[in-house]
């Protein structure tokens, strides 16, 4: 019963970002950075039953705001034919974006002309020592989804994008409990009209 209580909750969630619109961060002159996650189970010590799937997911954060607001975004593949169009679809004109030197963002700058791109070399530094790009705050961003996955005991991964979803809603509608409650009260108020 609980369990379908928050599974229904988090539908709720989901409608209310796809009712808000395609997700845009960032704006002329602000800082995004970009990366992609791997999210799977790692059984502890070699015990247990192995993954019987990798599921990438990408990630995007606006570093004007603090803690850094995001975007995420299961995919399939992480080549440019699919990084490249989640990129524009999600980033305003003028961003300038930060990423590591992954082959796919590579022609960033050349097929979205209204980007810039910064890179930092990971196998040389994590902070690029001339420009002072680094990925640190998507880094973080990753760290705090995947903790919040930890002290759930894992995901199941037919029910990863509602969690994802879940997350980004909390961060924008529900960062303190009594934000959220009064939040997922109108949610559900314009949701299920009586």
């Amino acid at each position: 019963m609980a369990v379908d209580v928050y599974q229904w909750l988090r539908e709720v969630y989901s409608t209310r970002l796809i009712n808000d619109g395609p997700v845009v961060l960032g704006g002329p002159g602000i800082v995004i950075q970009i990366d992609e996650s791997l999210f799977k189970h790692k059984p502890k010590y070699h015990r247990g039953r192995r993954a019987d799937y990798e599921q990438w997911v990408f990630g995007m954060v606006d570093t004007s705001k603090t803690p850094s607001l995001g975007y995420m975004q299961m995919m399939d593949t992480r080549n440019a034919a699919t990084l490249l169009p989640i990129i524009q679809a999600h980033t305003a004109p003028g961003t300038i974006i930060h990423s590591d030197e992954w082959a796919a963002y590579q022609c960033i700058a050349r097929d979205i002309p209204h980007l810039q791109h910064q890179t930092v070399n990971h196998s040389v530094e994590f902070v690029n020592s001339t420009t002072g790009v680094h990925t640190q705050n998507i880094e973080s961003y990753w760290n705090r989804v995947k903790k919040r996955f930890k002290t759930m005991k894992g995901v199941h991964s037919h029910q990863l994008p509602s969690y994802l979803d879940e997350f980004m809603w909390r961060e924008r509608y529900g960062t303190t409990s009594e934000q959220a409650f009064d939040s997922i009260l109108v949610d559900i108020s314009l949701q299920y009209v009586v």
